[in-house]
């Protein structure tokens, strides 16, 4: 994929109105996540769905069309990629209730890079997050990051869904 058609991609979430969220965590013997104790963002080990009301499905992952690892767009369920997975249904949440059938008025890709070790090597750019506004002055940001309790960073198998750009940008997740 390159960048053109990412955008384009991207660009189709505009318009749409979500109707279901469901995140997708990989099944870990004896492990269950919660998404309830945190007000600022949820942090996923693989991905989200985007059930809207147009019928379409888009799911958020984290991929490598760029670099290893960048926030990849799918026109497919996330069950479509792997099948050991447990979804769960967000929608419903205080996380998510602010904007559960309000439509994406726009869209914005951020665009990170990495160069590798050399003195002439060249920057890789890689899609780190993309900012969904909504109807409203409402935000959801996914990026490809991991957030620890001492440290955080991007280019990670792990989504993290932000619910504002506050919070975003103090991870730098924005890049502002």
């Amino acid at each position: 994929m390159n960048k053109d058609l990412y955008l384009n991609l991207a660009s189709k979430l505009s318009g749409e109105v979500p109707i279901t969220v469901e995140y997708f965590e990989i099944e870990y013997e004896g492990c269950e996540s919660s998404f309830s104790e945190n007000t600022e963002y949820d942090s996923l080990d693989y991905g989200v769905n985007f059930r809207m009301a147009s019928g379409n499905v888009y799911a958020f992952i984290w991929g490598s069309e760029f670099a290893q690892y960048g926030v990849s767009i799918l026109e497919s369920e996330l069950q479509s990629e792997v099948s050991e997975c447990r979804k769960i249904d967000v929608s419903n949440s205080k996380n998510w209730s602010h904007v559960i059938n309000r439509k994406i008025e726009n869209v914005e890709v951020i665009w990170h890079w990495v160069k590798e070790a050399g003195s002439f090597k060249k920057k890789t750019h890689y899609p780190q997050s993309i900012l969904l506004k909504f109807l409203g002055d409402a935000s959801v940001i996914v990026s490809a990051m991991e957030i620890t309790d001492t440290s955080h960073w991007g280019m990670a198998d792990n989504i993290v869904v932000f619910f504002n750009e506050k919070a975003a940008d103090r991870y730098r997740a924005l890049n502002i």
